[in-house]
């Protein structure tokens, strides 16, 4: 009996897995909204400047973690409102608020550096390969 109360109490917790890495859980408490967060960092509306190539996606809550492979440049991690994207999916984000050592409450990771985007598009122009 008590396995199955302790189980069921975790049930909302659990992690689902669809086609990729998916977190459902709920945000810890005070967990601001993309909308807050974006105030919060004074994130500015920007074009899509930046194009780069999704190497990683993890999807929660409201948010994407989008880890993002530039030929021209290092790879990097950027927050964005949730969307779908898949790997090898070619973008465009605006330059966004970085931070150093943002740690996810969702997911108990530290990013040692992230970037804050208000949007990432998908490039109109998939067929024109990066250079």
């Amino acid at each position: 009996m008590t396995k199955k109360l302790l189980l069921l109490a975790m049930l909302p917790t659990i992690i689902p897995w669809v086609g990729g890495t998916t977190l459902w859980a709920a945000p810890p408490p005070d967990h601001p909204t993309v909308d807050q967060a974006a105030r919060i960092l004074d994130i500015p509306a920007q074009p899509p400047m930046h194009r780069g190539t999704v190497t990683e996606i993890i999807d929660s809550n409201n948010y994407s973690y989008i880890r993002v492979s530039h030929p021209q440049e290092p790879e990097r991690w950027l927050a964005a409102p949730r969307m779908p994207l898949t790997v090898g999916t070619l973008i465009r984000y605006g330059e966004g608020t970085r931070m150093e050592n943002f740690y996810s409450k969702v997911w108990k990771r530290t990013f040692p550096v992230i970037t804050f985007v208000g949007e990432v598009v998908i490039d109109p122009n998939p067929g024109d390969r990066l250079k």
